[in-house]
């Protein structure tokens, strides 16, 4: 297995879509449903919207903000799903977005891939969308662009399930790069990586930002940057080494 699709579904507003949603986690074969700071409660709708797919609902996995997601799941790609496009959401289709994904060889990790849903009434707002990779569109032919949580969630799953069966089919698809190996240690390959954030904060906290101040330019900015370029398991940890030196230098001062 190449990749492993997770749903994401940001502040949920109805127990039904829930529901609806872990149904598709079982049509389409989706790895986890992810939820986080969901606005409803996991009630009865919601069990009787999952139909006969309660498993992949009662395995749901809950995230009380991105903070604690990022610190949870900070591998792979994240992909924001969004309707709205314009100069700070620009926004390709889902299919173009797959096809740009680097896919690790074969014989490492499976890499993650997070199609992430926003709320029922203005779905995945600016500040949601500073934590992804890429932001995509799903295709309507209509007068009416915007599409029900459920309805999103189960075009996109077909769309990333076709492109992960695809993927398996070829080996790797034509855009594949392998995984830089120099430095890395046998005993770390294979090794679960994650997301530098905690100490992309602590070294601007010991630069002197004052991220509560910040918020919208250093931290954001740099998280940005990395995420939009990619960057690889191990140069993810060659960043992690430099960040945590340089940390140790500063507070040494």
């Amino acid at each position: 297995m190449l990749v492993e699709l997770n749903l994401v579904l940001v502040r949920t507003i109805y127990p039904t879509n829930l529901g609806a949603t872990a149904r598709v986690m079982g049509n389409m074969g989706f790895h986890r449903l992810i939820l986080v700071d969901p606005q409803c409660e996991v009630n009865s709708k919601a069990r009787q919207g999952a139909a006969g797919a309660q498993d992949f609902l009662e395995r749901r996995l809950t995230y009380s903000s991105w903070e604690e997601f990022y610190s949870q799941e900070g591998r792979g790609i994240r992909i924001g799903l969004t309707r709205r496009d314009g100069k700070l959401r620009s926004a390709l289709p889902l299919p173009e977005v797959l096809s740009r994904i680097p896919v690790d060889p074969p014989e490492t990790v499976p890499l993650p891939v997070y199609l992430i849903l926003g709320p029922e009434d203005d779905g995945l707002s600016a500040e949601d969308l500073k934590f992804v990779n890429y932001r995509a569109s799903l295709p309507t032919f209509g007068e009416f662009p915007s599409i029900n949580l459920s309805h999103a969630a189960i075009l996109a799953s077909y769309i990333a399930q076709e492109w992960a069966h695809s993927i398996e089919a070829d080996g790797a698809s034509e855009d594949s790069q392998p995984v830089e190996s120099g430095g890395v240690d046998d005993n770390e390959k294979g090794r679960k990586l994650f997301f530098p954030d905690q100490s992309i904060r602590d070294w601007l906290v010991a630069m002197g930002f004052d991220l509560e101040k910040r918020r919208s330019s250093a931290y954001i900015t740099l998280k940005r940057i990395l995420l939009h370029n990619l960057p690889t398991d191990n140069e993810l940890k060659v960043l992690e080494a430099i960040l945590q030196q340089n940390i140790r230098k500063l507070r040494e001062k």
